[in-house]
């Protein structure tokens, strides 16, 4: 009950004690239970006044709770809103991170492209350069052939101007024989016919009658003699006559031989001359080949360098480029697990 209900009852109690005069034996239980309830109004005003005390102190701190709420409500409304403006900013220097990460894998894939063309055009001219090598060792070793066949041919051709060396030798011990008999067929002549002026001389100075038996002689001899010397000249002639059409015949055999010779040794120069130039072209084909190889090669390594090198770039600029610009934003508890993600995202990007 209320304190205003607890004290109406007591003022009519008072009232009649002031006024009505009663004894005091007849009052007594009145006074007990006047006592018994002032004490019980006095208990109930000491309770409620603690109460209300406490409720006082509930209520300030309720109201200073609530403040506290309203000052970490407003806190918390600029932190988000604030989280807001980095999640924004965040965005959108993520979609320019992924804008670049397009850029940089398109790049890449060009660049994987057109290494795998580089290593098809190596392969090409590896291939190439192994067909130009196996042909110029081909080359080389009909080269070698030919030049053993050159040499059995030089050995060949040396032997044959030996033997034709011997029958110039033998040629010209005919014509020394042939000249010595001509020379002494001469002498023969000339010594027959000295004999026979000396002996028409011997006549002439002789009687005549010893002239007509030594004309008789001379007829007898002469003749006999000159039929003999003539058989010898013309046995002679026919030797000489033989050995000139010998001479002639084998003179123009060893003429045909050496042309052919000749001939065939020009061949072979000229074959010769021709696998020369063959095999140099051949071996310049496969500088060329070994120098583009080289070139390949190097383009290559430079463009696996500058690969890697952006592969390197895009990790580091993945995970490095935002901790660097916004370490005290990242030092904050809040917003940890938002920088998680976004450092989640910024992997998954760089991985593809």
């Amino acid at each position: 009950m209320s304190i205003s209900e607890k004290s109406r009852p007591c003022s009519p109690s008072s009232s009649s004690l002031s006024l009505s005069p009663m004894s005091v034996h007849d009052f007594d239980p009145l006074l007990k239970d006047l006592n018994e309830r002032k004490q019980s109004f006095r208990r109930n005003v000491v309770s409620l006044a603690s109460e209300l005390k406490d409720v006082r102190s509930r209520l300030a701190s309720q109201e200073q709770s609530f403040v506290k709420e309203t000052l970490t409500r407003q806190e918390a409304e600029t932190k988000a809103k604030h989280l807001e403006e980095d999640i924004s900013i965040m965005q959108k220097r993520l979609e320019q991170r992924n804008q670049q990460l397009e850029v940089s894998a398109s790049a890449a894939e060009k660049y994987l492209s057109e290494l795998d063309g580089l290593r098809s055009q190596l392969s090409a001219t590896q291939a190439t350069a192994d067909i130009s090598a196996a042909s110029a060792q081909s080359a080389q070793l009909q080269c070698l052939a030919l030049l053993k066949e050159l040499d059995e041919k030089n050995c060949s051709l040396k032997e044959q101007d030996d033997r034709v060396i011997r029958l110039g030798e033998q040629l010209d011990n005919l014509q020394k024989d042939l000249k010595a008999r001509e020379c002494s067929q001469k002498q023969l002549k000339d010594e027959v016919l000295r004999m026979e002026n000396d002996i028409m001389q011997a006549v002439a100075k002789a009687g005549v009658n010893k002239d007509c038996e030594l004309r008789k002689i001379l007829d007898e001899v002469s003749p006999k003699n000159i039929e003999k010397i003539n058989k010898l000249l013309v046995v002679k002639d026919e030797e000489i006559a033989k050995l000139k059409d010998e001479i002639r015949v084998m003179s123009a055999h060893w003429k045909l031989k050496t042309k052919e010779f000749e001939s065939q040794l020009e061949k072979q120069r000229r074959v010769d001359q021709e696998l020369k130039k063959r095999v140099l072209k051949l071996e310049f084909c496969l500088q060329e080949a070994r120098a583009q190889t080289r070139k390949l090669q190097r383009m290559g390594e430079r463009r696996d360098k500058a690969l890697k090198e952006l592969r390197d770039q895009l990790q580091q600029g993945g995970c490095g480029a935002a901790a660097a610009e916004r370490q005290n934003f990242w030092e904050t508890s809040g917003f940890k697990i938002m920088m998680s993600m976004s450092m989640l995202i910024l992997v998954v990007f760089s991985k593809r």
